[in-house]
């Protein structure tokens, strides 16, 4: 019996090999097809990280406020740890450098930071629990707890992007990097859109209990196509070092030193300070829209979790269009004051639609929000690089991923606190959260007008040689995103 069961299984085995040989002779011939299939795979790990992050996003803030009447300033810094956290990046990233450059793996610390990001999501739904109070935990010991595994989370995903990220630099040729890591961004966001429709299809009814199963679960399907993604992607050559080119490691200098050569450039600090005051207004609705469709509109769980998949689909088209139009030569500058002016009309519509018979014009608003962040990130990120020199580019890339940080954090906690005391002064809901809305709107607006009286698109100095996408491998993607 038992022999008949390997012969059974050695036939399986030989069959199913034979069913993909044709397909491994056509990818054998045509190498580029399967250089971008192999890309695709890599770009797994992004999309499990938009898989999985999505639910904490766009799921748990919401039934934290709404459900159980959690202060949003609470919230919003729950969220926002991970931003304030992100000198992590400098730290790891630096000791991974160090490790590639003697010839090392990077990918245990990818490992060891998708291990951590997996212990923060999965334990992240827990606080439903422990912020219900019920009598088992008071509210301050709840948020203490809370706060820990949502600075677990956070570190865990700082490490596991820039150093995923690193390594992508190091097995990616330099001329491919561009466009590999555009791919790796659209992946990321088409995580975020699938992930809205499954949980909302999931959380159609809804319970505590079923969130926590959802969230659980796509903690699991984040390891495995982490696991997928990095699968035999650092390979050893004969005298046992890393096979990939050394040259793309780079150690940067210290963030002292980033401060003082970025200091000494007024056109730069002009430029921060406006994509400074415009990425805080953008931030300010992260953790009150979906809040705001359950309390204001009366839409269920299932419903606001699909506004995630309605603004990443308005980013994604976003992107592609301001990618197309910076290789048609389009002004950067003008891509950031469209953005911001898309943006402002959302933040409007969104405002003016507080009743529940306005929920199309608030889906509207949602939209154009969308559409506004991506035309003002690519806008951003194109005018960064044509104001460095090739040999700063890294470094003022960097420099802006910890401003993008601290302004998504400030705008994140800054809305949910400014919600809560409006609310509390006005003893209106509607109130509390169209002040917030109404404050993003005016930060935009602000951001329009320092950009003219500034004179940034005087400043910009075109480079016609270079991809609008150069230097993608330096960006903090999830800390643009969300």
């Amino acid at each position: 019996m038992n022999k008949l069961l390997k012969r059974q299984s050695i036939a399986a085995i030989i069959w199913v090999l034979e069913l993909f040989e044709p397909l491994h002779t056509w990818l054998t011939r045509h190498r580029q097809m399967r250089y971008w299939l192999s890309i695709v795979r890599l770009g797994l790990f992004q999309f499990g990280m938009g898989l999985s992050l999505a639910p904490l996003t766009g799921t748990l803030n919401r039934v934290l406020i709404d459900e159980l009447s959690i202060p949003a300033v609470a919230v919003g810094f729950l969220i926002a740890i991970h931003y304030f956290v992100s000198p992590v990046r400098a730290l790891i990233g630096h000791h991974s450098d160090q490790s590639r450059a003697s010839g090392s793996w990077r990918t245990p610390y990818v490992v060891f930071g998708a291990m951590l990001t997996y212990g923060g999501l999965a334990c992240a739904p827990f606080s439903l629990l422990l912020l219900m109070g019920d009598g088992i935990v008071g509210f301050w010991p709840a948020m203490i707890i809370c706060t820990l595994i949502f600075l677990v989370y956070g570190i865990g995903v700082n490490i596991v992007e820039t150093v995923f990220l690193a390594l992508v630099s190091d097995i990616t040729p330099p001329g491919e990097r561009g466009r590999v890591l555009a791919i790796l961004w659209i992946m990321l966001l088409l995580g975020t859109v699938v992930s809205s429709f499954i949980i909302g299809s999931l959380l159609h009814t809804y319970s505590h209990i079923r969130l926590i199963q959802v969230m659980q679960g796509s903690a699991v399907v984040f390891v495995v196509l982490a696991m997928l993604a990095l699968w035999g992607r650092e390979r050893l050559r004969p005298d046992g070092q890393i096979d990939a080119p050394l040259e793309a490691v780079r150690v940067r200098l210290s963030l002292g030193e980033s401060i003082a050569l970025l200091w000494g450039q007024k056109t730069l600090r002009n430029l921060f300070v406006v994509l400074f005051v415009a990425t805080t207004g953008f931030a300010t609705h992260d953790v009150l829209l979906e809040p705001y469709g359950g309390q204001v509109l009366n839409m269920s769980v299932a419903e606001t979790t699909r506004l995630t998949a309605l603004w990443g689909t308005a980013m994604l088209i976003a992107i592609s269009g301001a990618g197309a139009l910076l290789w048609r030569g389009r002004s950067a500058v003008m891509l950031i004051m469209s953005g911001c002016a898309v943006g402002a009309s959302g933040f409007l519509a969104i405002s003016i639609a507080s009743d529940a018979a306005l929920v199309s014009p608030f889906l509207g608003g949602v939209w154009l929000i969308g559409m506004g962040r991506g035309l003002f990130i690519v806008g951003s990120l194109a005018l960064v690089m044509s104001l460095t020199d090739i040999g700063h580019a890294g470094l003022f890339i960097g420099l802006w991923g910890v401003m993008q940080a601290i302004a998504q954090g400030c705008g994140t906690i800054g809305g949910g606190l400014l919600r809560d005391v409006a609310q509390h002064q006005t003893g209106s809901i509607v109130l509390g959260y169209t002040s917030v809305y109404s404050s993003s709107l005016a930060l935009l607006v602000l951001s329009l007008v320092l950009v003219v009286a500034l004179r940034l698109g005087r400043t910009l100095r075109e480079q016609t040689d270079r991809s609008p996408w150069a230097g993608l491998q330096d960006i903090p993607a999830d800390q643009i995103v969300y």
